[in-house]
């Protein structure tokens, strides 16, 4: 039975997929570290969450893949929700600027949500769980080409975390949204704003506010 089930993984559309993730990866961070002037700005640092969204896109365009993980899954209007309410109190707590980062946070989260969860833990969705979790993290570790500039074992754990935590909500709601949301407030609080009171309530609030919303609020 357990070969039956690594028999449904297509190979091919993966190894497309994490191909084609890599390759735009390694091309726009040699394009950063080419021009360094560019680091700094909003559009390239959303390129570099490209790889993902356009390795799954060919990758089921080509194979013929189909995932029921969609942009707003089981909720459109808790998807929208999950992405409005957060820029607003962001936006109250830090004005126009922090509201427009966090939700450019959200879109590139969604970059890489819908490759990492909604095309490759889709694809591997049979295994155990724990087997498609360790799967997703080192694929997405390795994926991060830039690991010298990281500390290797505290970034291995997060992103275990990351893909049990976000592949979790991914199973539960379907919403690559949901996902984005949380793979962007990751990386929006890294930039020491959780050492700031208000932005440390406003985070945990929001947390909070989403596991509300998903979970015990039914219609």
């Amino acid at each position: 039975m357990q070969l039956s089930v690594y028999k449904r993984i297509h190979i091919g559309a993966i190894a497309t997929f994490y191909l084609i993730a890599l390759s735009l990866r390694l091309i726009i961070l040699a394009v950063g570290h080419k021009y360094p002037t560019l680091e700094g700005n909003y559009a390239f640092q959303l390129s570099t969450g490209l790889g993902p969204i356009v390795g799954a896109l060919i990758a089921m365009a080509i194979f013929k893949r189909q995932t029921a993980y969609t942009i707003t899954g089981k909720s459109i209007w808790k998807s929208v929700v999950t992405i409005a309410v957060p820029c607003l109190v962001f936006g109250i707590v830090g004005g126009l600027d922090m509201a427009v980062l966090c939700l450019l946070a959200f879109t590139y989260g969604l970059l890489e949500e819908y490759g990492w969860r909604g095309f490759l833990q889709y694809e591997l969705r049979h295994l155990p769980m724990w087997q498609y979790v360790l799967i997703i993290t080192i694929m997405w570790f390795l994926w991060h080409l830039d690991l010298y500039q990281r500390n290797l074992l505290p970034f291995f754990l997060l992103l275990l975390f990351a893909s049990w935590g976000i592949g979790k909500v991914a199973t539960d709601t379907h919403s690559l949204l949901f996902c984005s949301a949380f793979h962007g407030i990751v990386n929006f609080s890294k930039h020491g704003l959780l050492s700031n009171t208000p932005f440390l309530i406003a985070f945990i609030c929001i947390i909070i506010f989403w596991i509300v919303l998903w979970y015990f609020i039914r219609r």
